[in-house]
């Protein structure tokens, strides 16, 4: 399959899937086995009804069985293996993980095997909707599908067998990390997410942004706060400002995303923070 380079205002954004087998659910069984979380159409858009269905589905998803013994191995050979390179330790992140796991159940679920879910929504865009406080500037992520029974020797192998995948494993600017791997149908999809975190919202943001609503953040040493915004999915700003609030007026969203602009050596870079609304 052919791998995708997307470029961020900061850094570059990996992504690159790897398919030895593929298979899917099917049949009437998996909607009704689970109604709290019922993927046949996707998870919801808005950021409070895609966490509650993502939560729900996190707690249990018939059909489907997560490998947390597998994720915790792949997470430790991806370590060494950058540890034999000579590049920088990784930190577990759980809302990459979560984002990470949250994805192989779709696949599973749904039959197919992409970076993208069926509506469009991307591996960045889901973190966000469930990770609260962390600025990103830079993201990657590596997709493999290989058959179930295969050892966690075996799927690292595929993984650094890709080009596009090792490099994600050896990018010493990424500094956390995330690892899914869930089996169905005699299938395993293991799902691996990087980013490098360059600041952290002081308090975390609610699902729904109320008027004046805390952005005051701590930022790694060489950045410099200059504004923040509110862009849609598409990228269309909603929202603009300078300082550490939101105004005490907040516009209708349904569906937006915070960035904060900041500055270094007289450049400015966009960090991508947490999923909100406006509304329920």
């Amino acid at each position: 399959m052919r791998n995708v380079t997307v470029m961020l205002h900061r850094a570059s954004k990996i992504l690159s899937v790897s398919a030895l087998a593929f298979a899917a659910l099917s049949g009437p069984s998996f909607a009704e086995a689970n109604s709290a979380c019922d993927l046949s159409n996707g998870y919801a858009i808005t950021p409070t009804a895609f966490q509650q269905e993502a939560n729900a589905c996190l707690k249990d998803i018939s059909g489907v069985e997560a490998d947390a013994v597998m994720a915790d191995q792949l997470f430790r050979l991806a370590g060494e293996q950058r540890a034999s390179q000579g590049e920088s330790e990784l930190r577990m992140l759980s809302s990459l993980s979560e984002a990470a796991r949250l994805h192989a159940y779709d696949m599973a679920v749904r039959g197919y095997a992409s970076h993208e879910d069926l509506e469009g929504r991307t591996h960045l865009d889901r973190v966000r909707m469930m990770e609260r406080s962390a600025l990103i500037g830079s993201f990657g992520a590596n997709i493999v599908i290989v058959k179930a029974g295969a050892s966690p020797e075996d799927v690292q192998k595929v993984i650094m067998a890709d080009e596009a995948n090792a490099a994600n494993v050896e990018r010493d600017e990424f500094d956390h990390m995330g690892v899914a791997a869930v089996e169905a149908n005699g299938v395993l999809y293991v799902v691996q997410l990087f980013a490098r975190v360059d600041g952290q919202l002081n308090t975390p943001v609610p699902l729904v942004a109320a008027p004046r609503t805390n952005l005051a953040a701590n930022y790694n040493d060489q950045f410099e706060p200059v504004g923040w915004s509110v862009v849609s999915a598409t990228g269309e700003t909603l929202m603009r400002g300078i300082g550490s609030k939101m105004p005490a007026s907040v516009p209708e969203i349904s569906e937006g995303f915070i960035q904060m602009d900041v500055e270094s050596n007289n450049s400015i870079y966009t960090l991508r923070g947490p999923a909100i609304s406006s509304s329920l």
